[in-house]
């Protein structure tokens, strides 16, 4: 249902997804609610940036995988060059790697593109408000994030939590077994352990997972 806004000022919104029949359809949409307004649109991130800045909308909303960086580099892009700009995700994917760069990056909002239509007007009608909106799935991988430290920690003995903050320092298996005083065959063993236990897929991860959740301490100058 339409909304009065200050003015009957309809809400606007810029549209950016790589994909042109996705954008169509999106916009084919929401220009048939009568309080919203299409003010531009974009392929790819620096096209959005660059559409926010000039026009200053209430709403982008922006897909998650686009050239130039994704969704993610355009939600920091826009929230620089239009602070006001609430920024919606409408994407594909739903996992934790997706869903927290785009929430840490300034995004109000998460949807999935099986949402319903009116619930998308909906969303948008909200943000315009400042008010977020996350689809079930997402909001449960939110949740989940915030459990998972305490748990995730609490599974690991402590030599493999000693493995995973030698890990994040960037050392090699060779250089912690050294470090440690035990085999390499061993640190492998731990290696393993610890990508079953927090649900990753390689070490790299590892490094990040210790790093986002606050485990190494902040470099010296």
């Amino acid at each position: 249902m339409s909304e009065i806004r200050p003015g009957n000022r309809p809400i606007r919104i810029v549209l950016a997804d790589d994909h042109e029949l996705v954008r169509q359809g999106i916009r084919a949409f929401l220009e048939t609610e009568s309080d919203f307004a299409i003010v531009g649109e974009a392929a790819d991130s620096d096209g959005a940036v660059a559409v926010c800045r000039s026009e200053h909308p209430d709403v982008a909303l922006l897909d998650l995988v686009m050239p130039g960086g994704g969704g993610v580099a355009a939600t920091v892009g826009i929230r620089e060059a239009s602070p006001n700009t609430a920024v919606v995700i409408l994407t594909s994917f739903d996992s934790e790697s997706s869903v927290l760069p785009a929430l840490k990056a300034g995004a109000l909002s998460y949807l999935l593109k099986d949402v319903a239509a009116s619930d998308l007007a909906d969303a948008v009608r909200r943000a315009a408000r400042k008010e977020a909106t996350l689809h079930p799935r997402v909001a449960a991988r939110v949740v989940q994030a915030l459990r998972a430290p305490e748990s995730a920690n609490q599974s690991l003995s402590e030599r493999e939590r000693e493995v995973l903050m030698l890990i994040a320092e960037g050392l090699a298996n060779q250089q912690i077994a050294t470090r440690l005083g035990i085999g390499e065959k061993t640190v492998k063993t731990h290696v393993s352990n610890i990508l079953a236990k927090l649900d990753l897929d390689d070490r790299t991860q590892v490094a990040v997972w210790a790093w986002r959740q606050g485990l190494m301490p902040p470099a010296q100058n």
